[in-house]
Order: structure tokens, then sequence, then C-alpha cells
């Protein structure tokens, strides 16, 4: 039995919104050709790379303000978290990459054509760390001035943690032999320092664990999670019985029509009722 048209839309909608490049018919034919779980791991961490807009808690590092860059930088800074306080979009002032390397084929990777980490943002993978550029000033390409300096963040659905502030030699990877710029030196002590706090000394740990695709764990879990309840939940979209029941759930009367498609509000997982412009969240994400 084939896929389901609300399953169809759903991948064609998914591929459509990811940003994959090269942006050509034989990228779009790889992802057209895989399967469901495989086109929503790749639009799940695409998305993992753009916080979404709400209201959220600001938390300040002391290393923010007693950087020897906060006077000439707090102006900026200070804009960014008012935003981040009304849960105004951040889209801007996320990197240029997060906008437009969403996806490239795994052939490229193992041809030599170009690094594993092209596609993905390494230091949100390995350690969890957002960052944002802080010119206020947004450009007709929708994208904030770019800064050589940006913000350091840990972000959850409620919370934004300004870490530090850093250059852009943060993101040179480790030479050969280990030695590290001093801004991801830096970066990496404040991590550790961070993730460690309030455990017991001694203690084992192990932050941010990473597939060898790249990919964290945790993002591959809920894309295994998100396929199961598709895949439980679809076949029961045309039973008005469980319709019925979806809207009583929601405190809402069922409509004698109804027509659902997949959604997603961000990394939260949902039903969207076409004909009654009702959205249903099944799952929430992590931002």
């Amino acid at each position: 039995m084939g896929e389901s048209k609300r399953l169809l839309r759903l991948k064609a909608t998914l591929i459509k919104e990811l940003p994959f490049y090269p942006n050509n018919k034989a990228t779009i034919s790889e992802l057209e050709s895989g399967g469901l779980n495989g086109v929503l791991l790749h639009y799940l961490h695409w998305k993992t790379r753009i916080v979404p807009p709400r209201s959220r808690k600001v938390q300040i590092a002391p290393e923010v303000t007693s950087d020897k860059r906060w006077q000439k930088l707090k102006s900026g800074i200070n804009g960014l978290l008012e935003k981040v306080r009304n849960g105004d979009d951040l889209y801007p002032y996320h990197s240029k990459r997060a906008h437009k390397n969403g996806y490239t084929p795994v052939h490229r990777v193992s041809d030599g054509e170009v690094d594993s980490w092209e596609d993905k943002d390494q230091l949100l993978n390995t350690n969890g760390f957002y960052h944002f550029h802080l010119g206020m000033n947004v450009q007709s390409s929708g994208l904030s001035d770019r800064t050589d300096d940006v913000l350091f963040a840990f972000v959850s659905r409620d919370t934004f943690r300004a870490i530090g502030i850093f250059d852009h030699s943060v993101f040179a990877p480790a030479a050969k032999d280990g030695r590290m710029t001093a801004e991801r030196e830096r970066m990496c002590k404040l991590h550790e320092m961070h993730t460690t706090l309030r455990m017991a000394p001694g203690t084992f740990y192990m932050s941010n664990p990473i597939m060898t695709s790249g990919h964290p764990l945790y993002l591959v879990q809920m894309c295994d999670y998100y396929t199961s309840i598709i895949r439980d939940i679809d076949p029961k979209l045309d039973d008005r019985v469980f319709v019925s029941s979806l809207y009583e759930k929601g405190r809402l009367l069922a409509p004698s029509k109804y027509s659902f498609e997949w959604s997603f509000a961000g990394l939260d997982l949902g039903l969207f009722d076409k004909r009654t412009d009702v959205f249903f969240s099944l799952h929430k994400g992590h931002i």
C-alpha cells in the first residue's frame, strides 16, 4: 500500500521549504526518492538551527558584561535581548549558513567535494551553542547587518542564556596538532564550566552525543519518534470518531467537514485542519 496523499504532501512541503544545494533536479530527485524518515531528519536538522519566535526569559552570564567588547557591543546585544523578551523573530540574526545550508547530498561529502560539516552547525551540534549577529539593521535580504563579533547563547523553549562574546575565529577548527584559536579555546572552557555547573566533582557526563552522520543523537531520536506518531495517526484522519475525539480533547465542537494536513510550527509537530483553520499540537520540540 502506497503513501497517503497527506504523507506525500508532507514530504513535498518539507522538501520545498528545506534550503538545499546545489539547488538542482539531481538534489530534488535524491530527496524525493528517499523515505519520509530521511527527509524529516534533514528538515528537522535544518530547523534546529533557527530559533522559533516566542517570548523567553533572558539570563546574562557575567562573562558577557565583563568582556572588553561589551561597551562597544552592548547596544546591539541589548537590542537582540529585547527582541528575545518580546518574542520577536530572531531569523534575521542567524548566520547565512543557517538560512541557506540546509542540506547537501551525502555523496558530495564522500567524494571529498565538500566538508562533512558543510550543511551542519558544528558548535550547535557538539556544544549546543547558538550564535547571533548583532547588527540591528535588517536588510532587504531579510538578514541583519553582519558583525564579526557574535553572541553565543544556550536557548530553550522559555530561556535564553547569553554565555559569551566571540569573534569569528571561534569557528576555526583545531589544527592537526590539537591547537585551537584563543577564542575557540575560551569557548570550550566556557562550555565546560556551564555544562558541569553544580555537578559533583568527578561526575561522568556526556555532552551532546553525535552520530557518525554528524547529526546529534537527540535529533535522530526525535525524528524517529515524530515518524512513528505520523505513521500511527495518519490512517485515522479519515475516521470521524477519531477526528471528533481530537476536537473534544481541544474543547472544540467537531465540524461536519474537515481536511487535515501534517504541519510544523518551528519544531512542534502538529495537524492543521484547513477547513476550520485549527492547529492541533501533537508534540513540542525542545526550543
